[in-house]
């Protein structure tokens, strides 16, 4: 079996880029896969050894020559997903939804280029003709742009694909109900298995980080999803028992979120900082040197933290916002807080308690390391990704992509008379039932008899 892998690889500072480092090797045992990317230099050296890594352009000319069983495109709320769109909409595959809801993202690239148009006739497509006022909305003013969070706008992805995996049931089950006949598959994120733990003292020396300071850290995009605030509220409470402590944001900051200047105005500047983006190693190693990692979140993205899985995997304890996508975690693998307008103050409670019970927080941490081991190993999620193929392949789910609707728009036009003069007699039946069922799987109606 051949697969055509469409992913985001590093230097890319995303999560995702992190996570097919790890997932491409396990699942290479499993399938042959070719990968294809956005246009950059890949600097992942293992990756590049294993792999064909190759620019999107040369896919169709491969997928013509009957190369791939199978497509896999790994998205996520992210431009640089973008380069992807153009192939899930004209050649079908599994999409893994790394995000319930692409709106942001994906009204970003394409207000961002200037095609306002495309941007709201595909919301049309999503939602119907609100989708256009709805984008005319947001297109008016940032007064409307909670809207973007209102409207997942992934309807056409989910419509477009052969089959899709979420990492989550919470959003399996909000897909299947969106697209009650597509293959969806619940497959657990993989999450490599650490052999040897990095000590605290080690992590910390590594990174010049004080030995005796109660170290917080935020991992991953900081993005408003991330309530960026209200963890700097939390820490601003906690400091006025405990002055010793660090809050570090380790990833890359939005751009739209002025999250120095905030932490400026708020005094702690000493006490609060941004690392920007960090290599995979480094992540760990920051991990590794926290007494407690956050996984804050609104309730507006649904997806699964790789962030929070790592950590856990490294036996950190985590405090995460208690939101539906991660209720299938077992108790005792984590502490939560309410998503609420109380959410800081609750916060500053569990930062309290695990600084004033070490024991507690270790105890966390080894149950967090023992689940992620038993449920979230790359080979489980590798073989998810294989039986899912595999159902899909068994199902003949056929979707034709979007070159074939090119050439047919003009079908509905042409009379009968034309259509003769262009096909041979003995061709017109099965012709006829080819494009019959090509049009109407496009959603382009009936089209007319020869």
């Amino acid at each position: 079996m051949k697969v055509a892998f469409f992913a985001v690889l590093s230097p890319c500072p995303s999560g995702i880029s992190d996570y097919c480092h790890h997932l491409l090797p396990e699942l290479k045992k499993l399938t042959d896969i070719d990968v294809f990317i956005d246009d950059y230099k890949v600097d992942d050296e293992a990756i590049l050894s294993q792999f064909e890594v190759l620019h999107y352009l040369n896919f169709e000319r491969r997928f013509n020559a009957g190369d791939y069983d199978a497509i896999i495109y790994q998205m996520g709320n992210d431009p640089c997903h973008g380069f992807m769109y153009h192939y899930m909409f004209n050649f079908p595959g599994i999409v893994v939804m790394h995000d319930y809801n692409l709106h942001p993202s994906r009204a970003s690239m394409l207000r961002s280029s200037g095609d306002e148009s495309t941007y709201l006739w595909e919301l049309q497509e999503c939602l119907g003709e609100k989708g256009r006022e709805i984008a005319r909305l947001i297109c008016s003013g940032e007064q409307y742009h909670a809207l973007l969070n209102s409207f997942p706008m992934n309807e056409k992805v989910l419509k477009s694909s052969v089959g899709v995996i979420a990492h989550n049931p919470y959003v399996a089950q909000l897909i299947e109900q969106k697209s009650p006949d597509a293959i969806v598959r619940f497959v657990n994120m993989g999450i490599p298995k650490r052999k040897r733990l990095l000590k605290k003292a080690n992590a910390r020396r590594a990174l010049n980080l004080p030995l005796g300071k109660f170290i917080v850290v935020a991992p991953g995009f900081v993005g408003e999803h991330k309530k960026p605030n209200v963890a700097l509220d939390a820490f601003a409470k906690f400091l006025k028992k405990h002055s010793n402590a660090l809050l570090l944001f380790v990833g890359k900051p939005d751009k739209r979120l002025d999250l120095q200047r905030r932490i400026d105005e708020m005094a702690l500047s000493d006490l609060a900082s941004i690392t920007g983006y960090v290599s995979d190693d480094r992540f760990d190693e920051y991990v590794a040197a926290a007494d407690v990692v956050l996984n804050l979140r609104t309730n507006t993205l649904r997806e699964t933290s790789g962030t929070m899985l790592r950590a856990m995997s490294l036996s950190k304890p985590v405090v995460s916002t208690r939101l539906l996508q991660n209720m299938h975690l077992p108790d005792g693998v984590c502490l939560w807080v309410e998503h609420s307008t109380d959410e800081a103050d609750e916060l500053a409670l569990r930062l309290e308690s695990l600084w004033s019970n070490p024991k507690m927080g270790d105890e966390i941490g080894k149950e967090a390391k023992m689940y992620i081991n038993s449920q979230h190993s790359l080979k489980q999620a590798a073989e998810g990704y294989k039986q899912t193929i595999d159902d899909i392949l068994k199902s003949n789910i056929r979707k034709s992509h979007r070159r074939l609707r090119d050439r047919l728009l003009w079908l509905p036009e042409m009379n009968d008379e034309m259509l003769a003069g262009v096909c041979d007699e003995s061709l017109k039946e099965p012709l006829q039932e080819e494009l019959e069922w090509a049009m109407t799987e496009l959603g382009m109606g009936k089209p007319p008899h020869f």
